[in-house]
């Protein structure tokens, strides 16, 4: 890393060298018709004449009619139909993984990609991503659908590392969302829309209006309803069918388990506005108002052994006498012991058969959930933020921009229809879970001044200040949720003393799991909060030296509360061969992201399944500061730090004309995500019950969040585009968009304690292949007269799904290669009159679905022939870059007065 420290104290000292006050600058509105490459950006620079084609750094721009001509509504999948270096998975069963979804830029972490409106820092959500892939696993990062279409004026992808000029978190790049300014009165659309097969109806209405406020002010307006239906795309499990065939009237239900897309229910604001108050200032305002309810389902939990499934380890007898009274029932206490009927007999009990609940003494869930449950887990989230400025320009040339920033993410968690096993029957069937809450404060600022030094053009200086503090909270869950109930780890008697035996001649035990079945409350031992400031200053410089040749130097100097200071640099420049057609650019780059509280802090449990094992297993993240975890070998996080350079061309080879192709290479170090799952052994568990784990009778697997790993991605990026005015036959718009992105683990800590790798074998597989290397969007937008024509072509290259497991040629995991893919999107428009527009498209035209899982040596089934479905019913991977729902029409009807 020694010329990471070259860069960015040599970036700061060429800054300073010419430092004079400077500021970042409004974007100017993109028109529909706008020459390819000469859309003015603001984003990666602080000058006011950029444009696309002139950016030493890649960057791409759209307008919002591309982000509204689409059919559905998550900004997530509106900006993965337009860049292909940008992924977003759609997680079925993910707990708080399937509400908030997390996108990789350039396959890195969600992270490690900063998100801006109308160019101020984006708050992130309350989710530290726990069920997410494993480039997602860890990452705490801002929430992209809460942002509506219908209230963005464009949207700039930088495709660069950029942490020198915006600060931590920007190592892939900067997504910065411009806020609509209309002011010529209300314009919107109603959707309707659902998939082939006849689920997932989806609701979509959208609002805009723009007035003026008196002479010299004016507001914009944005809200959107949706209201998304439930999919399901699996089968039901293979344990659930048999049961139900065997025992008919025990209400096993149809569809044990639903494999789909949550349902949800949302609706979202936003407000952009300001006043001139003359003298080349005015004061500005936006913010916004979110809110989500979502619902998904879980894991099914059987009740009673099937001839080939066995029953969930819930559905274990318990026993109520700890007193060793005849016939009494007592009130106890975890890990005390209990006492059966002096004829029972573990061995020769019949669990085939759904318990009466007859003898107070011996008690099963059975007699609750007879045909076995599924909890269905909900997610509530409300997301504010507010920004205030005031900007302008002194008399003398100097630029300025003062703002505060406030914004705030809540996830609240509920859950029904499951229980707390340890409370016995008398448990609450309904819990509220707690919350995770996420809130920022921001104050910035910037100054910029346009220097005339006698070169091609004034050298740019900018600089300025940041105070940015963070909070994360864990919010108490209901009592019943996190409580430890009496029946777990308890030792079972006869009631003569005796210890009842299991077949193998251990000593029975009863395990019951603690806390909501299926994600356990928080409680008093991990409920809390915590925090952390951090200031930071720049100082950007850019300027073309000659006619030809450009040059920026940009440094950034951050001292954080909880990890100390930082510093981060970057060097752009960009040379025209041939001027106004040829060009080629680069930029060698530092970058850093300090570890949240978020991710410091987060924790969760959750049931899941290992492929080919269909036994239930307790599966916890740990905080990486708890004593549980420390035991188990985590440490402290500290900052991620990258070193990043591109390098590429700009062709403009005739009006109307661009291509651009770059290649990028990011190396990370010291990257967080989670570990692998370390496996709990029966040895283990005494010491975690005196370090205080109140699951240590019942937890299977543990990971937490570690630094313990390195990577490099590299890639190549092509973008082109041509815009093609006819006589008769209308215009033409092309773009074609080409990705290939590689990540390799290039080194893998040791843990001290056991010399082995912190982090597993399918960990690294899965963080090298789960995302496709190759990505092509093609794009056609034909307009004539009132009929306008959308046609683009997604390609995906093929990818691969690993797990642990015993796999071939004695390899710790199990995988399977699932191909490359073609969908089609279709969408054509016509416009009635000045008012209204009618428009029908689809959706994945061909209702193309992801390779299904199979049987496979080494891989990742077994399928069953019952059902065509894997143990957990599942046929396609969650993980499919293009969703597992097929194709989805639409109506959409426009209107602007």
């Amino acid at each position: 890393m020694k010329y990471k420290g070259w860069v960015s104290r040599g970036a700061i000292a060429a800054a300073l060298i010419y430092s004079m006050p400077v500021l970042a600058q409004d974007a100017a509105p993109q028109s529909a018709g706008e020459t390819p490459g000469q859309t003015i950006i603001v984003t990666g620079t602080r000058r006011t004449d950029r444009t696309v084609a002139e950016s030493p750094t890649p960057i791409d721009v759209y307008g919002g009619e591309e982000l509204q001509k689409q059919g559905v509504a998550d900004m997530n999948q509106v900006i993965q139909n337009l860049v292909p270096s940008f992924s977003v998975a759609r997680y079925a069963i993910g707990d708080g993984s399937s509400f908030v979804r997390p996108p990789n830029l350039r396959g890195l972490a969600p992270d490690q990609t900063l998100v801006l409106v109308n160019g101020k820092r984006m708050h992130r959500s309350a989710l530290v991503q726990i069920g997410a892939n494993a480039q997602s696993a860890g990452a705490h990062s801002a929430d992209l659908a809460q942002i509506p279409a219908i209230a963005i004026r464009s949207v700039e992808v930088l495709r660069d590392g950029a942490s020198a000029q915006y600060g931590s978190d920007a190592i892939a790049g900067v997504i910065n969302m411009g806020l609509r300014e209309d002011t010529d009165g209300l314009s919107g659309y109603a959707r309707y829309g659902q998939y082939y097969r006849g689920d997932g109806e989806d609701y979509q209405v959208a609002l805009n209006g723009g007035f003026k406020l008196g002479d010299s002010g004016f507001i914009n307006i944005s809200g959107e309803y949706v209201n998304a239906g439930k999919t399901s795309r699996g089968v039901t499990r293979p344990g659930a069918l048999e049961l139900s065939q065997e025992q008919p009237n025990i209400d096993v239900p149809e569809l044990a388990q639903r494999y789909g897309n949550p349902k949800m229910e949302s609706y979202r604001f936003f407000v952009n506005g300001g006043f001139d108050l003359g003298d080349d200032s005015r004061v500005y305002f936006f913010g916004n108002y979110g809110h989500s309810f979502q619902e998904e389902s879980f894991n099914y939990r059987q009740s009673v052994d099937s001839a080939n499934f066995g029953r969930n380890g819930i559905y274990n007898d318990y026993f109520t006498d700890f007193d060793n009274t005849r016939p009494g029932i007592q009130t106890g206490s975890a890990g005390g012991n209990v006492y059966a009927p002096n004829g029972y007999n573990p061995a020769t009990r019949d669990y085939t058969q759904v318990s009466t609940c007859a003898d107070p003494l011996i008690q099963n869930w059975s007699c609750v959930y007879s045909g076995g449950f599924t909890p269905i887990f909900f997610g509530k989230i409300d997301d504010i933020s507010g920004t205030v400025g005031y900007k302008g320009t002194f008399g003398f040339g100097l630029n300025y921009d003062l703002s505060g920033s406030y914004g705030q993410s809540t996830l609240k968690y509920s859950m029904n229809g499951t229980m707390n096993p340890s409370l016995g029957i008398s448990s609450p069937t309904e819990f509220y879970l707690g919350k995770l809450e996420q809130r920022e404060t921001l104050f910035n600022a910037d100054f910029s001044y346009p220097w005339e030094v006698g070169l091609a053009s004034p050298v740019t200086i900018a600089f300025g200040g940041q105070y940015f503090r963070e909070s994360y909270e864990l919010g108490l869950g209901d009592a019943a949720s996190y409580a430890i109930g009496p029946y777990t780890g308890n030792l079972v008697f006869h009631q003569d003393g005796t210890p009842v035996l299991n077949a193998d001649g251990t000593q029975l035990s009863v395990a019951l799991p603690v806390g909501a079945n299926g994600f356990p409350g928080y409680g008093p031992a991990i409920a809390g909060e915590s925090s952390r400031n951090s200031k930071g200053l720049y100082i950007d410089i850019e300027g073309d030296i000659t006619e030809q040749f450009s040059l920026g130097v940009a440094g950034r100097y951050e001292h954080l509360s909880d990890f100390g200071n930082s510093t981060t640099g970057k060097v752009s420049a960009r040379y025209a061969i041939v001027p106004d057609i040829l060009a080629l650019r680069g930029t060698v780059a530092t970058g850093f992201r300090a570890p949240t509280p978020g991710q410091t802090n987060t924790s969760s449990i959750a049931t899941t399944f290992n492929p080919g094992n269909p036994n239930a297993i307790e599966f916890m993240t740990l905080p990486v500061a708890s004593p549980v975890a420390q035991y188990l070998g985590a440490v402290p996080l500290k900052p991620e730090e990258s070193v990043s350079f591109s390098v590429g061309t700009v062709f403009t080879p005739a009006p109307g004309a661009s291509l651009s192709i770059d290649y990028y290479n990011i190396k990370v170090k010291d990257r967080i995500g989670t570990t692998g799952s370390r496996v709990i052994t029966d040895a283990q568990r005494p010491q975690l019950q005196a370090l205080g784990l109140a699951n240590y009778a019942t937890v299977n697997e543990v990971q937490f969040l570690t630094n313990a790993f390195d990577t490099r991605t590299q890639g190549v990026d092509v973008v082109g585009s041509y815009r093609f005015n006819t006589d008769g036959m209308g215009t033409f718009n092309t773009t074609l968009a080409f990705n290939y992105n590689k990540t390799k683990v290039i080194a893998v800590g040791i843990d001290p304690e056991t010399g082995s790798p912190i982090i597993s074998d399918t960990r690294i597989q899965q963080l090298q292949n789960t995302l496709p290397k190759t990505r092509v969007i093609l794009t056609e937008n034909w307009s004539n007269g009132p009929f306008s024509l959308l046609a683009r072509m997604n390609w995906y290259g093929k990818y691969k799904v690993f797990d642990d497991g015993a796999g071939l040629n004695g390899a710790s995991y199990v995988q399977q290669s699932f191909g490359s893919e073609f969908v089609f999107d279709f969408e054509a428009s016509y416009e009635v009159n000045s008012n209204f527009t009618l428009s029908a498209g689809v959706q994945n035209l061909f209702s193309n679905y992801p390779d299904k899982y199979d049987n496979r040596a080494g891989g990742l089934g077994p399928v069953y022939g019952s059902t065509g479905g894997r143990f957990t019913g599942d046929i396609y991977p969650d993980v499919s870059p293009f969703g597992f729902n097929g194709g989805f029409w639409y109506g959409k009807v426009g209107f602007k007065f």
